[in-house]
């Protein structure tokens, strides 16, 4: 059980360590709950917001004579031999230091490509909340890993994580899977929200204005799909997925192919369940957000009977059946990702050798020539899923690049931007990083 071996850890006095990249919302709840758990400590948070830092580690019973502010490696390494706690504002340190595993929450791309990059380099684990980094640059990330015997992943938690896990369960069983998604709460006008309808709402969680604004426009819900669909191979049935309405007991009739009465023209796809109905009203019974879902079946007629049999409240059950997790914890669930990969050696989810689907930008609203664009959530632009090789091949900008970077020429509303559109940024190491997976993909093998 993995509850004992982190007691055993704990009583031969070698808990799991962990850094912490990002001191927001979400990376402060995962230093909550590793306080509350056995054999396992954080000792690191990295974030420019020092005294925010520091709070994390205060709020959780640190005295603050035992916190320091360091920034090098070395007297790092010294404090940590004295028992102290340390905050720095070098996401890259911890890659340096004597720590197991590292957990990336920027949220912001470049930072997480940064951060992940060195601390597979210095042989850490590294655990990636920062799905906006993994689905530009996770196929080399993980490669990367591979080759330093050390585990890049998804969040547990984070509701690609949680699809990921429903998912290996199903397969595991021999089950073939339809469809895989999570709810999702977009209403018909929620492409073209701003972060200043979500300022209040900022404060209120300790949050960011942009971030909030991209879980609303559409945006998060595209990024975690496609996260999703380079862990486990499953394309977008078409660009920006169908999204239909449908609640929990709707899936299994709605996620089948078109033949079937369903939406879909192939099986194995990433999808998303609207809780709002098409004339603009949202369900709040029985709504699959915040969960996520597979639809299964199987061609084996005593599974089929059996799964008829036990799936017998569900109205015309069969031959497609949903599982359905109704939560997701976000941070909570975070640092069992932690343990597994230090354990256990085991990945929640992680991209494949290349990128199945692509966030592509689309213009929120009628940009013009010079403008800058202020990435997802922000109130330019917003994301939409592609299959990689169309995005590839239609010269799509990925939606990771589109952070502070101005406009060639004019771009009407709702039209996807294209890498000839913008002046790229170059020097960016998202760029590089991506340029070299690219490379390798052309050669038919990613670099490391």
């Amino acid at each position: 059980m993995v509850h004992r071996r982190l007691v055993q850890r704990e009583q031969e006095g070698r808990p799991i360590r962990v850094a912490l990249v990002g001191a927001g919302m979400m990376g402060i709840g995962v230093a909550n709950q590793i306080s509350r758990m056995r054999g396992i400590e954080l000792r690191l948070i990295a974030d420019l917001a020092v005294e925010r830092a520091i709070r994390g580690f205060a709020s959780n019973g640190i005295p603050r004579e035992s916190i320091r502010v360091l920034n090098q490696s070395g007297p790092i390494q010294e404090a940590f031999r004295r028992g102290e706690f340390v905050v720095t504002e070098d996401g890259e340190l911890p890659a340096q230091v004597d720590v197991d595993a590292v957990v990336e929450a920027t949220g912001n791309p470049d930072a997480g490509a940064r951060v992940a990059y060195a601390s597979i380099l210095g042989r850490k684990h590294t655990i990636m909340l920062n799905v906006e980094a993994d689905v530009v640059v996770g196929p080399i990330l993980s490669r990367m890993a591979r080759s330093a015997g050390v585990v890049y992943t998804l969040a547990a938690g984070d509701q690609p994580g949680a699809i990921c896990e429903l998912y290996d369960w199903a397969r595991t069983l021999g089950l073939e899977v339809v469809a895989a998604g999570r709810g999702t709460q977009r209403g018909p006008d929620a492409r073209s929200l701003t972060p200043d309808r979500f300022t209040e709402m900022a404060e209120r969680l300790g949050g960011n204005p942009q971030m909030l604004c991209s879980f609303h426009d559409g945006t998060k819900s595209q990024v975690e799909m496609a996260a999703v669909s380079n862990a486990l191979g499953l394309p977008p049935d078409c660009r920006g997925m169908h999204e239909p309405f449908a609640c929990v007991e709707d899936l299994p009739a709605v996620f089948r192919r078109k033949e079937l009465g369903g939406v879909l023209s192939q099986e194995g796809v990433i999808e998303l369940a609207n809780s709002f109905r098409p004339d603009g009203t949202e369900v709040k019974t029985g709504m699959v957000n915040p969960g996520v879902f597979l639809v299964v079946t199987s061609d084996h007629p005593g599974i089929q009977g059996l799964l008829k049999h036990l799936f017998r409240r569900v109205e015309k059950a069969g031959p497609h059946y949903a599982l359905f997790r109704p939560y997701h914890l976000t941070a909570v669930e975070v640092p069992y990702s932690v343990v597994r990969a230090c354990l256990y050696g085991e990945a929640t989810g992680s991209a494949g050798d290349r990128l199945i689907s692509e966030v592509i930008a689309v213009a929120k609203r009628d940009l013009k020539k010079g403008e800058l664009l202020d990435g997802g959530g922000g109130y330019t632009v917003y994301g939409l899923v592609e299959r990689a090789e169309r995005a590839r091949s239609e010269g799509l900008l990925p939606l990771g690049f589109a952070d502070r970077i101005s406009l060639l020429r004019d771009i009407p509303k709702d039209a996807p931007i294209r890498k000839e559109d913008v002046r790229m940024d170059t020097d960016r190491f998202l760029y590089k990083l991506r340029a070299l997976q690219d490379a390798g993909e052309s050669a038919g093998k990613t670099p490391c």
